[in-house]
């Protein structure tokens, strides 16, 4: 449904977004993260039709809407937007909000798709309310109802739930993702929340400095980062420095580490591994000995930083139940069953 070929953008001569470059398949979600100001609604503006490519083009199913000479009107583009204000008519009510964007049919069709929309996204009987009468997930609901009425080919969401409070967006996360799939939407949304983007996404998008550095599987992106940027931003891990014994092991303050390899690394070769916080667990049979720095409580996780004997401090996420204060030694060992690799000095 959505290809994005080496799409580039800029403002004032200078680049925005540089050769990105994703394909999106009917029916399927796709997330973009990435730290502020990398160009994830940049790129969802110009997808929209509200900002023009400097090169590439963007293909909505097999038709070209904009490359670096012709431009769709947005209007013309079957895209719908969700974005992160809500922006909903605060002088119209819940039914004329939804229904803004169906003028063109009767009033009866419109009737009976607002109806219809309104039990979708689980508000009926409410159409007769206001914008400030409802709670924020209703008004978020109401904001998904109005950009799904003209049945759009494509819908776009630039960080819809960041106004909610943590519980309230987990729950509108998953209802929305529901929805989605019952209409077959395509759907592109822009997060800055991890955890709301592997909840959300059939497809994972890491982007940083106007590159889309992998687009991917959420789950290949965590377990097998492309590179050293996209492992550094994802699942809060470190890289622990490491040398090669042979084509498959890793000697670590941790000890050897079995597993496959980039190609091209020789023996002696220095490398970093990286450890996530669910790698490292506090057993009181492990082989090495590490001192509580840091613990911060998780409700059911505890989040440590430990200090290994040389001075290599790491995350550990364990649970809550036994707390080790700082300046505690624990034991420890690994458990990490995706050996993640990057030669010392590269990108």
């Amino acid at each position: 449904m959505l290809t994005l070929d080496r799409l580039s953008l800029r403002f004032d001569h200078q680049p925005v977004l540089d050769r990105v470059s994703l394909t999106l398949d009917q029916g399927r979600i796709g997330c973009l993260i990435g730290p502020s100001g990398c160009g994830k609604t940049s790129l969802l503006r110009l997808i929209a039709g509200f900002l023009a490519p400097a090169s590439g083009r963007v293909m909505l199913g097999d038709e070209t809407v904009a490359d670096a000479h012709q431009q769709m009107p947005a209007e013309q583009r079957r895209v719908g937007m969700v974005f992160q204000d809500i922006a909903l008519f605060p002088h119209l009510n819940v039914t004329d909000n939804i229904a803004f964007g169906l003028n063109h049919q009767p009033p009866a069709a419109r009737r009976a798709r607002v109806a219809e929309l309104l039990a979708l996204v689980g508000l009926p009987g409410l159409g007769d309310r206001y914008p400030h009468q409802l709670s924020g997930g209703q008004q978020q609901r109401v904001a998904l109802a109005r950009a799904l009425a003209p049945k759009p080919r494509l819908l776009l969401l630039d960080e819809p739930f960041s106004a909610l409070d943590a519980e309230l967006r987990e729950q509108i996360s998953r209802e929305v993702r529901q929805i989605l799939l019952r209409e077959g939407i395509t759907a592109l949304f822009v997060t800055h929340d991890q955890n709301e983007a592997f909840a959300l996404a059939d497809q994972l998008g890491v982007m940083h400095g106007g590159r889309l550095l992998q687009w991917d599987s959420p789950y290949r992106v965590y377990h097998q980062p492309a590179d050293r940027t996209v492992a550094d931003f994802i699942g809060g891990g470190v890289l622990m420095p490491g040398r090669v014994r042979d084509p498959d092991s890793v000697e670590t303050a941790l000890g050897p580490l079995r597993g496959p390899l980039p190609a091209g690394l020789a023996a002696g070769a220095d490398v970093d591994v990286l450890v996530r916080p669910d790698d490292l667990v506090i057993d009181d049979g492990g082989p090495r000995r590490a001192r509580v720095v840091e613990c911060l409580f998780r409700g059911a996780r505890m989040l440590y930083t430990l200090e290994l004997e040389n001075g290599q401090r790491l995350p550990c996420l364990a649970p809550s139940h036994h707390a080790h204060g700082p300046g505690t030694s624990v034991a420890v060992r690994l458990d990490l069953e995706h050996l993640v690799v990057f030669p010392r000095g590269r990108g």
